[in-house]
């Protein structure tokens, strides 16, 4: 009897545990429509030159672009026997192409687990990749000072994240993350492992929305200084602390299922100090972007957003003509259709 009790448990476990994972996934495909002013972040001086100098735009003919982006993701939740504890398994895709900057096409995607154990509380692990980004031209000095090649980087990043509340609707994010950001081979001077922590306040309004404050601090360290060709003998390590304050407001205004507008200010500083190279030595940037956005219920399972995006980046240095030469004004507008599924056919 005992043996018939053990593998009558031992059954019931297996059963449960084969029902959790028959729960539905909840499939959503995103189509974007975007614009964008300034692909290459090109200053005013880049621009006249690049009149003269076609290759500066690596082909193209204009400056901007229009771009579509697809994205699918997939979120699967499992419940478990204690009815506050969860896990969730989630996956996100996106193929990335620019009309007019065939080199910019590109794809990205992650995958993240987390456990929650209550509202507000969770621990999370991501893993993401960020494939062939392409840059712009620039000129590979191991080689020559007057050609252009294309520059493009690979990321492949890892995530750590916990969130636990501090009173009612009131939370703390903490996380902790790590990328490596690689180049093409010609460009590997570049190469960098970059370290991030970040501290993520947020408050939930009952008649309002949700207010957060975020503060980031990051360590590139530039690998390959000193191992990789001439080029190398420049630090391009750099340090950078970054402030993000989003906020959405959620009442149903106009119609609308949210509005929101968000503004991150990024100061950067590297680490060269180098007299003989002015271009790169004791430069920094303060650089801030401002979003504002829009969604709305289209159906239960159909929504539509709308986002515009003002970036500003100021170059500081002691030189005024690097100053110039790296400073740039850019503008983004999307719209972006979402198709929501549940697929629970097992």
């Amino acid at each position: 009897m005992r043996y018939i009790a053990i593998i009558l448990l031992s059954n019931l476990w297996g059963q449960t545990w084969i029902d959790y994972l028959r729960s539905p996934v909840k499939w959503t495909v995103r189509l974007t429509n975007g614009y964008d002013n300034n692909v290459l972040r090109l200053s005013p001086i880049e621009k006249d030159n690049a009149a003269l100098n076609q290759t500066i735009l690596g082909g193209a003919k204009t400056f901007d672009s229009h771009y579509i982006r697809f994205s699918l993701s997939g979120l699967k939740k499992i419940q478990l026997a204690d009815r506050e504890k969860q896990i969730q398994l989630f996956f996100k895709s996106n193929i990335s192409n620019y009309i007019h900057y065939k080199n910019r096409q590109h794809w990205s995607g992650y995958v993240k687990a987390s456990y929650h154990w209550g509202a507000y509380r969770r621990l999370e692990y991501m893993v993401s990749h960020l494939n062939d980004y392409y840059l712009r031209h620039y000129k590979d000095l191991d080689i020559t000072v007057n050609q252009l090649f294309t520059c493009s980087f690979t990321d492949r990043g890892h995530r750590l994240l916990v969130s636990h509340p501090i009173k009612l609707r009131l939370w703390v994010t903490g996380s902790l993350s790590y990328t490596q950001r690689y180049y093409d081979p010609s460009f590997t001077e570049f190469d960098s492992d970059i370290t991030m922590t970040a501290l993520k306040l947020s408050k939930r309004f009952r008649d309002f929305g949700t207010v957060s404050v975020e503060g980031i601090y990051g360590i590139a360290d530039n690998i390959t200084f000193g191992k990789v060709a001439k080029s190398s003998n420049l630090d391009r390590s750099y340090r950078h602390m970054e402030l993000y304050l989003p906020m959405s407001y959620d009442q149903g205004v106009l119609g609308l299922k949210e509005v929101g507008f968000s503004l991150r200010a990024d100061f950067r500083r590297y680490g060269v100090e180098d007299i003989s190279d002015p271009l790169h030595s004791g430069r920094s940037h303060r650089e801030t972007k401002f979003d504002i956005w829009v969604e709305k219920n289209l159906k239960e399972n159909l929504m539509i957003s709308c986002t515009i995006r003002l970036r500003n980046r100021y170059t500081d240095s002691r030189h005024d003509w690097v100053s110039e030469l790296k400073s740039f004004d850019q503008l983004q507008a999307w719209i972006s259709i979402e198709w929501k599924m549940l697929y629970d056919r097992y």
